[in-house]
């Protein structure tokens, strides 16, 4: 029964939506806003009324919400409004998510995002990222909402908004817990909660107490999780947040059902069912359905328990049943209906229990059936294959006997141990005779079933691998961004300078390098050989090693710099001994800001400069490491003078080297005409269009090699 508590600590989670519209939720004052828009100009002022509107009718007058939407929408298209119309397509991504319409809903919002990526309102977008990542995280497309939750950091972290990134540690937190990683999940919600609390966050630290809370809930540390719980509910009432209380009384009710307080449980859950009622919440009410369901069922265990000893049947002990039955239906119905399939498994495995017990073997078989196939497919590393399609392939395969005889067969095995457990000797006698039947009319049968027997084994280990190797990379990725110099400390020492940083897998074999030492400014674009773990390596490595050359050795001599790193690089592959065949090297371009001047030198990547003129300087072709020959070679350096409104591009090839759909490389020659192009704007426009050009370019094609471009204005 613990394995049941743990599903239910599993969902019932505190979300930071931090909507793009947060600053308008509460109580609206509709009718003044009625009034004013009567009167207002039709503009960009009246669009905003409007919006406001739809989403003050959200939690009232839902149809009306959407019209005024869609209003909103109408007016800022005719007056050309980008931004209003960016706005409307995420107003109307809330009504759907309200709604329960969740793949509208992200329709809705990438319609958003694609606008305000064009826009240099950051905080937006950074807003809009977030609400998407949480959607695809409702949906269990766990990657996709990692990679959002991961761009609305980078950019909260750029613009220094320390409530985002709370909000992001928050629900980066949440998707690894929904991956099960239960320490990566602690160590960002132990992150959020360090923000919250310096900047006393009201909105945020509850979220953050219910996530620590249900962590402390699953290491059955009760007292913990409900000092969690309590410090979260109070701080709901104090904010009148319903939708944040509904989530602490259902977890306190969890935790008190597990314990056997069940009236103090039955009260918690009631009122968060009351809470849902009034928000007409249709998520709530799955999730509340799913509590109820299993207060009925332990309430009836627990007894039982009691009363056995003395072979006292309990009377009501049908009656508790057939209301978990009820209860748990309910809530398997409304997670499929909001195509949050994974929030049913473990409830899948509860009626096979209760359907045992009632002595209903068939309906436990193949209730049982269906979550052992849900558990294994549902957190797959590559999460591509839509749920909602799963049961119906499970029905196709159904009408073929043959293939219901090998399901059969291999979940008995599974099956055995959990049978006698529960004491169902009927379904082991009723499975015995179904499997000598089917055994005489197919004589293959123990062949084929021994057969996929094995290949099931052999795709459970492979799962399970690619499920740690999943992990590794990932936790990979963290320290590699942790290497990375932070966008804060950059813009502390250029003021002006954009990063346009873009892996082609989860870790990358490009990196960017920043030393401050002795008052000149190191800063370099490194290009390793391979992309990937390879890659990622040979980065950790030029990093140790330039830290090195300018801390320890104290160059300052970018060209020394670069020959140190020749000859240290070739140390540590071993690549001087005759018998190691690897050849692994990278590029890099690397400047030195002094006091009046600045100092270039390149292995194999230029400089690009633009000043009154457009300029491409190159110092040495050979790149660091990796060559047949063991000469001592003497990296080169140039000098630069310093002047006003100087532009410095510092680049790997990915960027010139991507293919499109008709597999043309996009090229050296048409990407310096960009960048000469773009070198009269600002550098954040700069960097937009960069992202913008790729995405055209790309199209649906995928991105073949990692891409970094630093741009700095001196």
């Amino acid at each position: 029964m613990r394995n049941i508590l743990l599903f239910f600590i599993s969902v019932f989670v505190f979300i930071n939506s931090t909507s793009v519209f947060s600053q308008l939720q509460g109580q609206p004052r509709t009718d003044s806003l009625l009034k004013v828009l009567s009167t207002a100009r039709h503009d960009t002022t009246k669009v905003l009324i409007m919006l406001e509107l739809s989403v003050s009718y959200l939690d009232t007058q839902k149809s009306l919400s959407l019209d005024y939407a869609n209003e909103g929408l109408k007016l800022a298209s005719s007056i050309g409004w980008k931004n209003g119309i960016g706005k409307s397509y995420a107003i109307k991504s809330l009504y759907y998510e309200e709604t329960g319409k969740f793949d509208t809903a992200v329709i809705e919002l990438q319609k958003a995002l694609k606008i305000f990526e064009k826009s240099d309102n950051l905080e937006y977008l950074a807003r809009i990222n977030n609400n998407l990542a949480n959607l695809y995280e409702t949906l269990d497309n766990y990657p996709l909402s990692l990679e959002h939750h991961f761009k609305s950091l980078s950019i909260n972290t750029k613009i220094g908004r320390q409530a985002g990134i709370a909000i992001n540690y928050s629900n980066i937190g949440l998707v690894y817990w929904a991956l099960q990683n239960d320490s990566l999940a602690f160590i960002y919600f132990q992150k959020a909660l360090k923000i919250d609390k310096q900047l006393n966050r009201k909105t945020g630290l509850p979220a953050i107490y219910t996530n620590l809370g249900m962590y402390y809930q699953k290491k059955e540390n009760d007292s913990l999780a409900l000092e969690h719980y309590f410090k979260s509910l109070e701080l709901n009432t104090e904010i009148n947040d319903k939708y944040g209380q509904s989530i602490n009384h259902r977890n306190i009710g969890l935790i008190l059902t597990n314990k056997g307080m069940f009236d103090s449980a039955y009260y918690h859950l009631y009122t968060s069912l009351k809470i849902e009622t009034e928000l007409d919440n249709k998520l709530g009410f799955a999730e509340i359905y799913s509590c109820l369901g299993f207060l009925h069922y332990t309430m009836t265990i627990d007894s039982l328990r009691l009363l056995n000893k003395n072979n006292i049947i309990l009377k009501d002990k049908i009656y508790h049943y057939n209301q978990s039955q009820e209860y748990i239906n309910k809530s398997i119905n409304l997670f499929r209906l909001l195509n949050s399939v994974s929030s049913t498994i473990e409830l899948y495995k509860l009626l096979s229990q209760i359907k045992s017990e009632l002595k209903d073997y068939k309906s436990a078989l193949e209730n049982y059936i269906l979550y052992e196939t849900l558990k294994d497919s549902i957190f797959s590393v590559s999460n591509n294959i839509k749920i909602s399609n799963l049961e119906m392939r499970r029905e196709n395969e159904l009408k073929d006997k043959e293939i219901v005889i090998l399901q059969t067969e291999k979940k008995a095995q599974q099956l055995q141990s959990y049978l006698l457990g529960s004491g169902v000797i009927v379904l082991l006698g009723a499975f015995g005779i179904a499997y000598l039947r089917f055994r005489e009319k197919k004589k293959l049968s123990d062949k084929l079933a021994i057969q996929n027997a094995e290949i099931e084994t052999q795709k459970s280990i492979v799962d399970e691998k690619n499920e740690q190797i999943y992990d590794s990379i990932r936790y990979a990725s963290t320290i590699q961004h942790a290497i990375l110099p932070w966008d804060s400390t950059l813009q502390k020492a250029f003021r002006d300078i954009f990063i346009f940083y873009k892996p082609k897998d989860i870790v990358s074999g490009d990196s960017y390098w920043f030393q401050e030492v002795g008052g000149i400014k190191f800063l370099a674009v490194i290009d390793c050989t391979g992309h990937g773990i390879p890659g990622s390596m040979l980065t950790v490595i030029a990093s140790s090693v330039l830290d090195d050359a300018v801390l320890s050795k104290r160059l300052t001599d970018t060209g020394e710099i670069l020959t140190y790193m020749n000859n240290k690089v070739t140390e540590v592959l071993n690549q001087r001994l005759k018998e190691n065949e690897t050849r692994d090297g990278m590029e890099i371009a690397l400047i030195a800001v002094k006091d009046n001047k600045i100092q270039f030198s390149g292995a194999g990547r230029p400089l690009y400069l633009k000043n009154d003129t457009y300029e491409i300087i190159k110092t040495d072709k050979r790149g660091i490491a990796g060559q047949t020959e063991n000469d001592d070679y003497q990296f080169s350096s140039v000098e630069i003078e310093k002047s006003e409104n100087l532009f410095l591009y510092l680049t790997t090839d990915g960027f010139a080297d991507q293919m499109n759909e008709e597999s043309r490389k996009y090229s050296t020659k048409r990407f310096l005409q960009l960048l000469e192009s773009i070198s009269v704007k600002e550098l954040l426009e700069q960097k937009l269009i960069l992202e913008n050009e790729f995405s055209d370019h790309k199209g649906d094609r995928n991105q073949i090699d990692d891409i970094t471009i630093l741009g700095v204005k001196i």
